[in-house]
């Protein structure tokens, strides 16, 4: 049974309140679009893999300078790195699972995030339609996306 669309607009919510959270409600949603061809990819990702209700994917990837606002945003010192890079995207992708557990309960598994950068070294199978809510914040993009496959492709 595919998600009903309030229930897609959750993963963003949750997503967008925790960034919020961090960056004091600046975080500004651009207009979302669907992809048919291709996935969006920065240099920095959190992926799960969904399964029960629905199948297919949520992740969150943003470059390397969003990722640094975020950090300097949340402990206002030290030096960034790439371990804080890993370290900002497990807590991102752990606010979302979070959430997302905590809304839809065992009806919906997301698998263990898989955090990478650069465009994942084993391909992920592309739904016939993938939505993409841009997000902005500081002048640095950040991407939501879902891709759920239909009851016909699963």
């Amino acid at each position: 049974m595919p998600l009903h669309e309030r229930d897609i607009h959750y993963f963003i919510e949750a997503t967008v309140a925790y960034l919020n959270k961090i960056t004091g409600n600046e975080i500004v949603l651009r207009d979302p679009t669907i992809e048919f061809q291709s996935l969006v990819f920065s240099a920095h990702t959190g992926l799960f893999l969904l399964s029960g209700d629905a199948n297919g994917f949520v992740y969150f990837t943003t470059s390397q300078q969003f990722l640094l606002h975020l950090h300097t945003a949340r402990h206002n010192r030290g030096r960034f790195s790439e371990e804080n890079s890993h370290d900002v995207m497990v807590d991102i992708t752990g606010t979302i699972a979070h959430s997302v557990q905590k809304r839809f309960g065992p009806s919906l598994h997301l698998s263990e995030p898989r955090i990478f950068s650069t465009v994942p070294d084993d391909p992920i199978e592309m739904p016939p339609a993938v939505f993409v809510q841009p997000i902005m914040w500081r002048k640095e993009h950040a991407y939501f996306v879902l891709g759920l496959a239909t009851s016909e492709t699963t």
